[in-house]
Formats: C-alpha cells, sequence, structure tokens
C-alpha cells in the first residue's frame, strides 16, 4: 500500500513520521511546535472523556427513594474519579499529537443547587472548560468551535443530615455534549450542532425525560484543502433499536455532502463483533454508506481496542476489549494514507498521578496524508538533503 502510493515504509508505519520532514525549526520553538508547524497532511484525534459516573444505575431505580439514594453514589462517584486531574492527562496525550481538530463527547455539565426543586445554576464541573483550560495550560490554544448539548437531568441527592438525623437534600444537574475543538492556526467556517431525534426515554422519581445523544461539525481548511469534520456520540448497545435510528438520521444528515469528509467518535458499536452483545450494524452501515475507518485501512496488526476501564478508573491494567470509537473519512482524494495512527490513553503512564486513567476510553488519532501531502514530504526532505 505504502509504496503504491509513493510513500516509504517508514513515511507510512504508525510511528511518528514527522520529524524526518521537518526541514526547518524557528527559534523558540519546541519540537512538537515545529512538527506540528510542518506537519503535513490533516490530524484529526477522537476522545469519549468520560462523565466519571454510571448514570445507568440511577436510571433503573425502582422508586424515588431509590433513585436519590443512587445519584448520591453517583455524584460521590464523580468528584473521586476527579475530572479537573484527568483534564490534565487528557491535555498531555491531545499535546503529543497536536491535531488539527478533536471531537470530545461525553462533555458533562455539572451543576448544583441547595434545593433540588429548583434548576442548579452553580457550577461544579464544566468538563470542556476543564479540558480547554489544561490545553492552554500547556500553551496550546484550542477553540470550542461547535458544541451540542444533549441530555439534560437533575436529580435531588444527599447533602447531610439534619439535628434529627433526616437527610438534606440538593439538587445535582448533569448535561451530556460533545464538542469540536479545533487548533488556532486552523481556519474554520460554518459551526453546526444538533440533536438526534431518536432517544431513549427515561423516568426517575416519576419524572419522564429522555437520554439523548447529538453531533457537532465544522468546516476547516488545513493544508489548502476543505474539510467537514464531524463528532458524535451514538446511544449504548444495549439499545440497539435507538442506536440504528440514530445512526440513520446521521447517514441522512451527510449523505448529500460532497466534501472531504471526516467523521469521529463514539459510536458504541464493536468493530469486531467477538461478544455478541455488542455487535449493532452501526459500524457495517457506515462502512456500506462509503466511510473507511482509518484504522483499519491500511490494515495493521494492533488491535486498537478503545474501551473501556473500570468505572472507577483504578484498575491497575487497561480492560479495554472492543473497539467502538473511530476516525471515519469519506470523499478524500484517491491515494490518501491513514498514517501515524494510534490509541491514546491507554498504557500505565497516561495516568494521572493518583492513579486514575484519563477516560474509560481510549482517543483515537490519524493523520491523514493525501497525496498534496506526500509531495509536500518529498519536497522537504529533498530540501533536507
Amino acid at each position: 500500500m505504502c509504496a503504491a502510493v509513493g510513500l516509504s515504509a517508514a513515511e507510512c508505519a504508525d510511528s511518528d513520521p514527522i520529524a524526518s520532514v521537518v526541514a526547518a525549526r524557528v527559534v523558540g520553538e519546541t519540537e512538537s511546535d515545529a512538527a506540528a508547524r510542518a506537519a503535513p497532511g490533516v490530524t484529526a484525534l477522537t476522545w469519549n472523556v468520560y462523565l466519571g459516573a454510571d448514570i445507568g444505575r440511577v436510571l433503573q431505580a425502582r422508586t424515588a427513594e431509590e433513585a436519590v439514594v443512587l445519584a448520591t453514589e453517583e455524584w460521590g462517584h464523580v468528584q473521586a474519579t476527579d475530572f479537573p486531574a484527568r483534564a490534565g492527562a487528557l491535555a498531555r496525550a491531545i499535546a503529543a499529537r497536536r491535531p488539527h481538530v478533536v471531537g470530545l463527547e461525553e462533555l458533562a455539565l455539572f451543576r448544583t443547587a441547595e434545593n433540588p426543586f429548583e434548576p442548579a445554576t452553580r457550577v461544579a464541573y464544566d468538563f470542556l472548560q476543564l479540558v480547554i483550560d489544561s490545553l492552554h495550560a500547556r500553551g496550546l490554544d484550542y477553540t470550542a468551535a461547535a458544541v451540542d448539548r444533549t441530555t439534560d437531568l437533575q436529580v435531588p441527592v444527599i447533602a447531610g443530615a439534619d439535628a434529627s438525623g433526616q437527610p438534606i437534600l440538593a439538587g445535582v444537574r448533569w448535561t451530556d455534549g460533545d464538542a469540536v475543538l479545533v487548533r488556532a492556526d486552523v481556519a474554520y467556517t460554518d459551526p453546526r450542532s444538533g440533536v438526534y431525534a431518536a432517544s431513549l426515554p427515561v423516568t426517575i422519581g416519576g419524572v419522564t425525560s429522555a437520554i439523548s445523544q447529538g453531533w457537532s461539525s465544522v468546516e476547516m481548511t488545513v493544508g489548502g484543502r476543505a474539510y467537514r469534520f464531524v463528532v458524535t456520540h451514538l446511544v449504548g448497545q444495549e439499545v440497539p433499536d435507538v442506536q440504528l435510528a440514530q445512526t440513520r438520521e446521521l447517514l441522512a444528515l451527510l449523505s448529500a455532502e460532497t466534501r472531504q469528509t471526516i467523521v469521529v467518535g463514539d459510536f458504541n458499536s464493536d468493530a469486531y463483533g467477538i461478544d455478541p452483545t455488542r455487535v449493532t450494524p452501526t459500524y457495517d452501515m457506515m462502512l456500506a454508506a462509503g466511510y473507511r475507518d482509518t484504522w483499519a485501512e491500511p490494515a495493521r496488526g494492533a488491535l486498537g481496542l478503545t474501551c473501556c476501564q473500570q468505572a472507577d478508573l483504578r484498575n491497575a491494567r487497561s480492560t479495554f476489549d472492543q473497539r467502538i470509537d473511530f476516525v471515519f473519512t469519506r470523499n478524500l482524494p484517491a491515494g490518501t494514507v491513514a498514517v501515524r495512527r494510534g490509541v491514546l490513553g491507554n498504557r500505565p503512564g497516561d495516568r494521572t498521578a493518583s492513579g486514575l486513567w484519563p477516560s474509560d476510553h481510549a482517543g483515537v488519532a490519524a493523520t491523514l496524508f493525501t497525496p498534496d501531502a506526500r509531495r509536500r514530504v518529498r519536497e522537504n526532505r529533498d530540501l533536507s538533503n
């Protein structure tokens, strides 16, 4: 494959092809700065950052009282999984790649209220802002170019007890969403976002709501080429009918798109299908619609597993056993090759100082070499000889 498109084996390997093509460094630049500036092609990254708790437990509560107890436990798990620290670990891994564009999922916004029956407005954790701040702290300038907000649920939790031992209730509000982050030197336009019509109805303490998923997109220009970049998060495998409906909505949304398209996200559809409970039609539907799985093309030996760590993120060894997070492409020029593909956040050294994995998912990154990018590689190599 590599020779057929004019790349050497080293350039097509899933190791860093950038060092060999950086012809010059600007004074004061770090090596990663220079690599990002000179890097050919386009680099995209996706990561489900994990909201930090198992909301499903709360949704399965049989009574209002049980919902309060379970919500209190899960709110404790959100705090214990320490997203401010995890945001630093995520940013560190992203900084190693310096992608042009990033799609993030499960960007929770947690707000609290002293009165559990009034809308919670006090921000406890804003995952999106924490990631951006952590990137900025590492000298990386990324902008939230498009954001979707989906599920919005508020539940009472036990905040303490009064003098007589009766529980004092407070409110915790969880708002979910996804975002497109664009590097500062990448021009973008037309930010869009939406929520799928297909959703999962839920009832908590007699109140009916829904678990919703969505998508966000931008048009961006990298290396003189225009791309449409889309991030999405589909509902889990346990409700395949809802996931199938969301997949159809996504494909319909993009059916008339003629531009070069990159679609990333957590699709909750295992590419390998070893466990029948994780098999859904979604992955095959994406391929049938003309999308290419950058991990699989060109073929490579590594499995690229992306999910899932244990809920408390403290398992000593990675417990990934499925591949459900993808970087898909469509309408890219013939001869485009995905290089420097990798999963992020799956090694013990990627954990926080306290031993937390960055997320229950791995990140997935890929650099796409178009024919123009390959020509730049050859030109830069010739200049450096």
